[in-house]
């Protein structure tokens, strides 16, 4: 899953998901992405989200996220700087933080080592 209210952003970060073989639902709102993740037959591996998002905020999603999904791993993306302590993150293994702009590279190796499988299963 990918959060942006950026709609270049965000279709940057699906489409070169995409390439690299992962299914990708995209979306440009928190409270819409919030309803998908908690949808009975949802089950997301990663979630790229942006840390400045109208309404309800990425910091405030990504707690909500992590509560409700003990497997989940989260990509925190944003322009500014960004202490993932402040969410009192579970772990290096589970969260990461990628300072906009981000290359695809950057990208591709963040979600690599947090999933640590490819998108068919294949571990790394």
């Amino acid at each position: 899953m990918v959060i942006d209210d950026d709609p270049g952003l965000l279709g940057f970060t699906s489409k070169y998901l995409s390439r690299l073989g992962y299914v990708v639902a995209a979306y440009r709102s928190s409270d819409e992405a919030w309803k998908q993740f908690n949808a009975p037959a949802a089950d997301y591996a990663l979630v790229v989200i942006d840390l400045s998002l109208p309404g309800l905020s990425g910091v405030e999603l990504s707690r909500m996220m992590l509560s409700a999904n003990p497997e989940v791993r989260l990509v925190l993306t944003s322009g500014y700087p960004f202490d993932t302590e402040k969410l009192l993150e579970p772990g290096p293994d589970r969260m990461a933080f990628l300072h906009k702009p981000f290359t695809p590279a950057m990208l591709a190796e963040t979600v690599d080592r947090l999933i640590g499988t490819g998108p068919n299963g294949d571990a790394h």
